[in-house]
């Protein structure tokens, strides 16, 4: 029986390799998926760069291939704008940006309670290890869900107020992740300085710990919105 171990590890180690071939097939086969030309994009819409090896890139190509990566001329020119400022002052940073619009140029665009039209635009926090290196990739693979939560609970406003769609959990309590306060403040300040930008919303309790309290276009998003302790929303004239 003992002579058949190795013989059963060898089979088992290749079905897993069979297993494995697939996924990375598929992930390899997401990753090049062509972006789709739209029928129809309203006047005054343009897509982000989703290839550009610069300061400004998707989260994930995903975005792309569903067409939430529309936005107007002057929001491309600032995020562009935001990018460059960033990467200058911190060599190597990148914004990473998630949903956008879609082309038809219609407000809402689901599950959002706004975007749709161009003007609005979430973009990831920079995150770094517990030893404060800059992580690789993000925590979670969407830009989504990967929150940093209040300091105390004193400053968690909407207890009990959001809705089940929009009321996630706090990360545990073992991650391996924090947030980047440096990147993320000069990201936040870089659009509070443009005046293209309306707005961006972040959680209170982010606003009082970058020092941005006395930033105006820096709000809340309320209650019924999705958290912004994992991300920004940009809101642009």
């Amino acid at each position: 029986m003992k002579a058949l171990i190795p013989g059963l590890a060898a089979v088992l180690a290749g079905l897993a390799a069979c297993q494995e071939a697939p996924a990375a097939i598929r992930r390899a086969a997401r990753a090049a998926s062509p972006i789709p030309t739209p029928a129809r994009v309203a006047p005054g819409l343009v897509p982000l760069d989703c290839d550009s090896p610069g300061a400004l890139q998707p989260v994930r190509r995903g975005y792309c291939v569903r067409l939430r990566h529309y936005v107007t001329r002057p929001a491309r020119e600032a995020l562009e704008t935001a990018a460059a400022r960033v990467a200058a002052q911190f060599p190597g940073s990148r914004i990473l940006f998630m949903e956008a619009s879609w082309p038809r140029g219609e407000r809402p665009m689901p599950p959002h309670l706004s975007h749709g039209d161009g003007r609005e635009i979430d973009l990831a926090l920079f995150w770094t290890d517990l030893e404060g290196r800059p992580l690789a990739r993000l925590p979670n693979p969407s830009g989504y869900h990967a929150y940093e939560p209040p300091r105390r609970e004193a400053e968690r406003v909407c207890v009990g107020q959001r809705s089940l769609l929009n009321d996630a959990p706090d990360p545990p309590r073992t991650r391996r992740w924090k947030l980047d306060e440096a990147r993320t403040t000069a990201m936040v300040r870089a659009f509070v300085a443009d005046p293209r930008v309306r707005r961006v919303f972040i959680e209170p309790h982010l606003k009082a710990r970058l020092g941005l309290a006395h930033e105006s276009k820096v709000r809340f998003a309320g209650c019924s919105a999705a958290r912004h302790d994992d991300h920004i929303h940009v809101d642009f004239y």
